[in-house]
């Protein structure tokens, strides 16, 4: 209950801020770019064009919010996938579906209690997915028909990744928040292996970048409402 009510209040607190300088100020810095100032005498939630967001301490401190060095660490993929057996005789087989852009991540690794056998790409051009065939090896033996889980892990390798929390998945891509001095940028990324903790960063980001670790979506929502209207009228 203390960590809800410390999010509510967080919230109402930027929600505060923003609302209570509506139309205050909205100036065309020199390139062209806007600025929305979104307090009195500069303090609450600013945003530039292409730099991000400037948050004044007291939203900072009510948002809790937290940053992390972006840096290597040891990795292992781990991903839980639902299967359908279609065969008992001379296997036990199933199907999961994957889209088709992950497909070539599973042959090089392998499922726990499970093999591999192929790859059914019939329906790829059509769905952009794909089906993985896979021999379970349980006992008992599933029915036809019976929904199974799969466990896909690799071996723990050193790669650059983040917290889960550091990752923003909005309708228009992937991000997370970069902290360059007093801004916050929101910066395209894209992911590879995932753990019940980390995310590896396979571009967008470089070791030694910090990142906000929480509340991304906090920081979205004041974004969007600075640029895209969000009920003010300036």
């Amino acid at each position: 209950m203390k960590r809800r009510a410390r999010l509510f209040f967080a919230v109402a607190t930027v929600a505060a801020m923003l609302a209570s300088a509506c139309g205050r100020k909205s100036a065309e810095t020199s390139g062209g770019a806007a600025e929305h100032e979104e307090s009195e005498g500069g303090a609450g939630v600013t945003f530039k064009e292409g730099r991000g967001l400037i948050l004044d301490p007291e939203v900072k401190k009510a948002l809790a919010l937290k940053t992390v060095d972006v840096e290597e660490r040891p990795l292992a993929d781990n991903i839980r996938l639902i299967a359908q057996v279609f065969a008992t005789s001379p296997r036990v087989l199933a199907s999961a579906t994957v889209p088709t852009a992950d497909a070539e991540h599973y042959t090089k690794h392998s499922f726990k209690n499970a093999q591999l056998v192929r790859i059914d790409r019939s329906a790829a051009a059509a769905t952009h997915l794909v089906d993985l065939i896979v021999a379970l090896e349980r006992s008992p033996a599933p029915a036809v028909g019976e929904f199974v889980e799969l466990d896909f892990a690799t071996e723990p390798l050193s790669v650059l990744a983040v917290p889960r929390s550091a990752v923003l998945d909005a309708a228009s891509g992937t991000f997370v928040y970069v902290v360059n001095g007093e801004y916050h940028l929101r910066t395209p990324v894209k992911l590879g292996a995932r753990s019940p903790d980390f995310i590896e960063i396979t571009d967008g980001l470089y070791a030694g970048d910090v990142v906000v670790a929480s509340p991304v979506e906090q920081l979205w929502l004041a974004e969007l409402r600075l640029t895209k209207g969000g009920g003010h009228s300036h």
